[in-house]
C-alpha cells in the first residue's frame, strides 16, 4: 500500500516496526535459512520494503527486542500475553511520535494501532485513516460463538477490560476521522454497533494475485475445500456439521480442510467426516484449488476473505457467509447462505455439486468477476476513495 502512495506523489513517510531489507531486520533476515531457524525469521526474511520507498521507510525495531524479551521471560498465559502486546503496541507509537510527521496532512493506520501515535497526530491537526480489516464486532461474536459450543476452544480473556485496564481502549474510535473498509459487511458493522456515519465510511474491496489466475481447476467432482485455520470464527462447527448432514442423507463428499488446527478439533467425533490437511506449502495449497470442486468458507466474522478473491480467481465457485465479506453474489459465483446456519449450508453445497451445468457456469462468472478485484483494481480504488477525503 505505501508503494501505491509513493507512485501517485502522496506518501511522505512509511514507519514500520521491522524490515528483512532495512537495519536490524537485514542483519536478522539471512539467519533464516539456518536448520531449526524460527518461523518468525521466515517471515522477516520475506518482509521486504520495495525498493522505490526505501528512503521514505524508517523501522522501529528496539520496542519489537523488549517485546520479545517479555515474551521469552514472562508469563505465557493470553492475559498476560495480551497485555504484553497492547504495550508493545503503544511503546511503538511513541517510538514514532518522536520521529515525527513530516509534512504529513493524513495518517493512514490499520485498525487503530499505536495508539500514541494517532492521538499526537489528531492533536496537531492531521487528518487519520484507519483500514478496519475485520469486523470490529468480532471479539462479541466469539465470546457469543463460546458459549453456545463451549467445548470447542479454550476460554479467552475479557480483551476489552484489558484494554481499560492499561489505558488502550477505543483508540480506534476515538481518532479516526475516516475509516476504510474491505466490505460492506465491515461498515454494516460500524454503522450498526459503533456509531459511525456513513460518510464517514469507504467500502474498497481487497485483491488477487495474477498467478491465481494461471490456476486451471480439474476439479475432481463432490471435492469440497477450506482454506484457512479451523476455528470458530471460520466456521468449522458448521462445516463439520453440514459434512455430517450431507453423509447421513447419502452424499458422502470429501471435505478438505487446508490451514493450522487445533488437536482438540481435529480429533473431534463430530469431525470425522472432515479430513485436515494442517497448514500447506503456497504451491500446495495452490493444487489444492486446482482439484477442488467447490470452496466453502462459513465465517462468523472477516473483514474480506482473501482466500475467496484466491478460489474465485482459480475458477471455483463459492458458498460462504455474508459475514467473510465478499464480493461474491448469490447464485452467480457461487451462493450466500446464513451464518451458523448448518442445514442452509448443506443445502447450498448439495446444489452445486449436483447440478454439473450450474456448477461450471458459476465457476467462468466466478473468474469473471475476479477480474474487477486484482491488486491493479484495489490500488485505483484506494486512491480514489483517499483523494476524496476533505
Amino acid at each position: 500500500m505505501p508503494a501505491i502512495l509513493e507512485d501517485e506523489g502522496m506518501l511522505e513517510a512509511f514507519y514500520t516496526n521491522i524490515a528483512g531489507n532495512l537495519g536490524l531486520g537485514s542483519l536478522l533476515a539471512p539467519w533464516s535459512s539456518l536448520p531449526f531457524a524460527p518461523h518468525s525469521l521466515s517471515r522477516l526474511a520475506n518482509r521486504k520494503v520495495p525498493e522505490r520507498i526505501r528512503k521514505k521507510t524508517s523501522t522501529f525495531p528496539l520496542p519489537g527486542v523488549a517485546f520479545g524479551v517479555g515474551k521469552f521471560l514472562g508469563s505465557q498465559d493470553r492475559t498476560a500475553s495480551f497485555r504484553r502486546h497492547l504495550r508493545y503496541s503503544d511503546d511503538l507509537g511513541r517510538a514514532m511520535v518522536r520521529k515525527g510527521f513530516g509534512d504529513a496532512t493524513h495518517i493512514y493506520s490499520m485498525l487503530g494501532e499505536c495508539g500514541p501515535l494517532l492521538a499526537m497526530a489528531k492533536a496537531r491537526g492531521l487528518k487519520v485513516v484507519s483500514e478496519v480489516y475485520i469486523l470490529l464486532s468480532t471479539e462479541r461474536i466469539l465470546a457469543e460463538e463460546r458459549l453456545l459450543f463451549p467445548d470447542w476452544e479454550p476460554d479467552i480473556p475479557d480483551y476489552a477490560a484489558i484494554r481499560r485496564e492499561v489505558g488502550d481502549d477505543d483508540a480506534l474510535l476515538r481518532f479516526t476521522d475516516y475509516f476504510i473498509c474491505p466490505s460492506e459487511a465491515v461498515r454494516d458493522d460500524l454503522m450498526e454497533n459503533f456509531a459511525v456515519r456513513q460518510e464517514q465510511t469507504t467500502v474498497v474491496p481487497y485483491g488477487v494475485g495474477p498467478a491465481w489466475f494461471a490456476v486451471p481447476n480439474e476439479p475432481i467432482p463432490g471435492r469440497i475445500l477450506f482454506a484457512g485455520t479451523a476455528e470458530l470464527r471460520k466456521g468449522i462447527h458448521y462445516l463439520a456439521r453440514a459434512a455430517a448432514l450431507l453423509a447421513e442423507g447419502g452424499h458422502h463428499y470429501e471435505f478438505r480442510v487446508a490451514g493450522n488446527v487445533a488437536p482438540s478439533i481435529a480429533t473431534r467425533e463430530d469431525c470425522r467426516h472432515l479430513r485436515f490437511l494442517g497448514r500447506l506449502p503456497r504451491d500446495q495449497i495452490r493444487e489444492e484449488f486446482r482439484r477442488a470442486d467447490l470452496f466453502v468458507l462459513p465465517s462468523l466474522a472477516e473483514g474480506s476473505a482473501e482466500a475467496i478473491y484466491e478460489a474465485l480467481a482459480a475458477g471455483l465457485p463459492v458458498v460462504a457467509t455474508r459475514s467473510t465479506g465478499s464480493v461474491l453474489r448469490d447464485r452467480q459465483e457461487g451462493r450466500l447462505v446464513p451464518e451458523r446456519d448448518a442445514e442452509a449450508l448443506a443445502e447450498a453445497i448439495e446444489e452445486i455439486i449436483s447440478d454439473r451445468v450450474m456448477r461450471d457456469r458459476m465457476a467462468r462468472s466466478g473468474k469473471e468477476r475476479a477480474y474487477e478485484f486484482t491488486w491493479e483494481r484495489y490500488g485505483e480504488r484506494l486512491l480514489t476513495a483517499l483523494r476524496s477525503l476533505k
